[in-house]
């Protein structure tokens, strides 16, 4: 009994001790499942974690590339509108534009180097350079480098700093190969018209034998033969502007060079015979009626002159009205009324024709209206037409003298020296302007 009750006892302890390992036994289940249950929860907030941060990341990127191509897009437009006021002369509108592309996006070297070029127009020479060089700090291709060595180089010219403008042109040319491109000729007819006008004629004849050799093309042996008219080699003259005429034997213009030059000669005989040469192309287009009443002013033919040129107006040619005007003036009697109302009508449709300025200035000059010829005058010369720029800008100063506007000739002067200062006479001129203002 005692045993039995013994026994019983030490399977009570069993019993409580089963019950006791088991409890710990389900304890540590328990405790296993609750660390691992706090495991994957972390797991899972990580996970959330990481799927916020790559979300936001998958965002600012998305904002970023939105707000660049946004700015890319309107970069461009403005750009673009840029070119399109430049091409139009609007050069205060266009540099406005170039700004504002580079406000939109400041490492874009053309959008600098669009704005040197619409400055340049403008006469702000220093603030172009400095976006010259801007435009050479944002880009390290080689295409665009020569691209704004041009660009200096045509900015240079503008100001009269010659021997700066050629070491640009050559800069631009450095690389160029014995095939050259479109661009590097385009850089040679620049760097011959500077070598022009730096009186350098004969190196001018060589660097359009450059074009020559590379092209054959009728404007370089004209361009050329004008070279040699002005070294007096009258021969070669009349040689290429011939070579000039078989290969475009409808560019009047080509013509008339001919004919200087061959007046030059004192062969007048053959200089009629090629205007007369001319006349034959005939043709009733606006343009050629224009050219063939051009033609005939300089045989000195007056009334199939005006003939043409009316004939020409009747057909909506505009520039037949700067013909008449010019007619108009040299006729033996000139009636500059009526040669001033041509060139009002035509510079009321065409506002960027340096010439008709200047010979619109010259006709008010001679009806005694300095004060109109001053104000007709500086509208040409902020065209800076290179072609015209250095006879418009002496008018100015004339007109500006004669109507007693001594300041502002001096303003005017002075800007000429910057260009001209080879100028001996108009430095003399300078000091005479200076008297009258003191």
């Amino acid at each position: 009994m005692e045993k039995k009750q013994r026994i019983n006892k030490i399977s009570d302890i069993s019993d409580r001790s089963d019950r006791t390992v088991r409890r710990e036994t389900a304890s540590v289940k328990n405790r296993k499942r609750s660390v691992s249950h706090g495991k994957k929860k972390r797991r899972q907030k990580q996970n959330r974690a990481g799927r916020l941060i790559q979300c936001g990341l998958i965002l600012a990127l998305f904002l970023v590339l939105f707000y660049v191509v946004r700015n890319f897009g309107e970069a461009n437009k403005f750009n673009n509108k840029g070119i399109e006021a430049y091409e139009q002369a609007d050069y205060e509108t266009a540099a406005s534009y170039f700004a504002q592309a580079i406000a939109r996006d400041g490492n874009n070297s053309e959008y600098y180097m669009n704005q040197g070029m619409a400055q340049s127009e403008l006469k702000m020479y220093d603030a172009a350079m400095t976006s010259f060089e801007q435009a050479a700090e944002h880009t390290r291709k080689s295409s665009d480098l020569q691209l704004i060595n041009r660009a200096k180089g045509i900015s240079l010219m503008y100001q009269g700093k010659y021997s700066d403008a050629l070491e640009a042109f050559d800069l631009a040319l450095d690389d160029a190969k014995s095939k050259l491109t479109g661009t590097e000729i385009d850089i040679l007819y620049y760097k011959a018209e500077t070598q022009d006008k730096a009186e350098m004629y004969v190196e001018a004849a060589l660097t359009y034998t450059q074009i020559v050799d590379a092209t054959k093309s009728a404007d370089a042996y004209m361009l050329r033969g004008m070279e040699y008219m002005k070294v007096g080699d009258s021969s070669s003259a009349e040689s290429d502007l011939r070579t000039a005429i078989k290969k475009d034997k409808k560019n009047y213009d080509i013509y008339l060079s001919l004919y200087q030059a061959l007046k030059a000669q004192n062969k007048t005989k053959d200089a009629e015979l090629v205007l007369q040469e001319a006349l034959e192309l005939g043709g009733n287009k606006g343009t050629a009626l224009v050219s063939q009443g051009e033609i005939y002013m300089e045989l000195g033919d007056f009334t199939s002159s005006e003939e043409k040129l009316q004939k020409a107006l009747k057909k909506g040619e505009v520039s037949a009205n700067l013909g008449l005007g010019k007619l108009y003036m040299a006729k033996p009697e000139p009636d500059y009324v009526t040669a001033s109302q041509y060139f009002e009508t035509y510079l009321a449709e065409v506002t960027t024709n340096a010439e008709a300025y200047n010979e619109y200035g010259l006709c008010l000059m001679a009806m005694e209206n300095y004060e109109k010829a001053e104000e007709i005058l500086a509208k040409g010369t902020a065209l800076n037409d290179r072609f015209t720029d250095r006879e418009i800008s002496k008018n100015l100063i004339v007109a500006a003298e004669n109507a007693g506007h001594w300041e502002n000739a001096l303003e005017y002067i002075n800007v000429y020296l910057q260009k001209y200062s080879d100028d001996t006479e108009a430095v003399k001129e300078k000091d005479f302007i200076l008297t009258r203002i003191r």
